[in-house]
């Protein structure tokens, strides 16, 4: 083989190489609890920087929604035991999402939410579809578990 074929196959595996990183390293976000999240900020890093899927439970009596603006806003806990136990003491996570309310947006709704933590300490959901994503909890219940 001649020494230009040679040099020309290394260029392209690398240019390959580099562009899959870059696609990972661009899509890729850290998965996160509220717990964590709190935890974080009150030891003073940083997120803001990073891209977090954000796991939580929806408290449904902070759901803020303006339908001429189709802003929403709305708080998760860790847990639905946290919700339960003291709510007033659980640390919490206002979430800011910009587009319709999706219907299952529900009290002790499951969220995931990928986007990224402000300075102002709520959290952004970014723009792409399937930034906000929620299950309902009675919507999945077992057939025992409903009939209780």
């Amino acid at each position: 083989m001649k020494p230009k074929f040679i040099i020309g196959i290394g260029i392209v595996i690398v240019a390959v190489i580099a562009v899959m990183g870059f696609a990972v390293a661009g899509n890729s976000s850290m998965e996160v609890q509220v717990n964590d999240v709190v935890a974080q900020r009150l030891q003073g890093v940083d997120l803001s920087q990073r891209v977090l899927k954000l796991t939580g439970v929806v408290v449904g009596d902070s759901i803020v929604y303006e339908p001429s603006s189709l802003h929403l806003e709305f708080d998760v806990v860790n847990s639905r035991e946290d919700l339960v136990g003291s709510p007033a003491k659980t640390p919490r996570l206002r979430v800011v999402y910009q587009g319709v309310r999706p219907d299952t947006l529900v009290n002790e709704a499951h969220a995931i939410v990928t986007g990224k933590l402000s300075a102002d300490g709520k959290f952004y959901a970014g723009q792409a579809q399937d930034s906000l994503m929620l299950q309902c909890p009675t919507k999945y219940q077992s057939a025992q578990t409903a009939s209780r």
